[in-house]
């Protein structure tokens, strides 16, 4: 390839360079991935509320025993797993808002005036040597904008991509689950604040616990457990839903920005010849 030939590739490419140095300095991105995360971090914080409040209704309801004519349940084994599965659940989403916590302040730290200031330079000190073709320093210039690029906007990218693609491919299903798992949460807060005035002795209050489970989810114990059964179904998919969303596509994101990166970046190494003597 011609040196001539070149020149128009060397031109666009310097171009290009200038206009992201003076882009880095504009504040448009920051504000729409910071209200972007903003949205996905009350949607986690609702889930963890909801998490925590499903929590304290089971462990409420574990100290009951429950006659249903036929045979005995002992409410204390049957809602144990349920009760353990839903602490591990807070747990992912505590891990879950906590995973959008740092990705907000990873974009706060790459908005700084420094990395701001870096980038800008490290897309000069490229398009330098680019019109002055020195390939000795020119695949150093490479790689300081290359990991500059990165730190500037590729948690950025990232962040925005695995939001909007979640909320596209699995938002409706996301909704869905918490809808349902919110509905059991009301069906079990209901048993659970009228078992807190309970006595065992008491057989009127007893009674009327029973005719509340009854009027809640008709059979006082089948239909509860079975109740249990869905609930546990839709805290392990709502669990996959916020890992995949919060910690899978962002890491996902990450490391296709750096591929991209050193893809997009490669040919400013070696595609335009060195002047002799250079």
């Amino acid at each position: 390839m011609s040196l001539s030939s070149c020149m128009p590739h060397r031109r666009w490419a310097v171009a290009a360079l200038l206009i992201l140095a003076l882009v880095s300095w504009l504040g448009v991105t920051h504000d729409v991935a910071l209200s972007t995360l903003d949205d996905a971090l009350a949607t986690a914080f609702k889930s963890f509320a909801l998490a925590k409040a499903l929590n304290a209704a089971i462990s409420v309801m574990q100290s009951v025993t429950a006659d249903a004519m036929v045979f005995q349940v002992q409410f204390g084994q049957a809602l144990d797993p349920a009760n353990d599965l839903v602490e591990r659940f807070s747990w992912i989403m505590f891990a879950s808002t906590a995973s959008l916590a740092m990705q907000k302040v990873l974009i706060q730290m790459a908005s700084h005036a420094v990395i701001k200031a870096l980038f800008s330079l490290s897309c000069l000190l490229l398009a330098v040597s680019l019109v002055w073709r020195r390939g000795v320093w020119r695949e150093w210039a490479r790689r300081a904008f290359l990991l500059m690029a990165f730190l500037r906007f590729a948690v950025l990218i990232a962040a925005l991509a695995s939001t909007w693609m979640g909320d596209a491919l699995i938002g409706d299903q996301r909704e869905g689950l918490y809808t349902a798992l919110d509905q059991d949460r009301a069906v079990f807060q209901d048993v659970a604040e009228t078992q807190a005035g309970i006595r065992e002795e008491d057989d009127g209050v007893w009674q009327q616990l029973k005719d509340k489970w009854e009027s809640a989810v008709g059979h006082p114990v089948r239909d509860l457990l079975t109740r249990l059964d869905s609930m546990t179904e839709n805290v392990v998919a709502l669990s996959a839903v916020f890992i995949v969303q919060t910690i899978l596509f962002p890491l996902g994101f990450l490391y296709l920005s750096w591929r991209l990166l050193g893809t997009l970046t490669a040919p400013l190494a070696g595609r335009y010849p060195v002047a002799r003597g250079a």
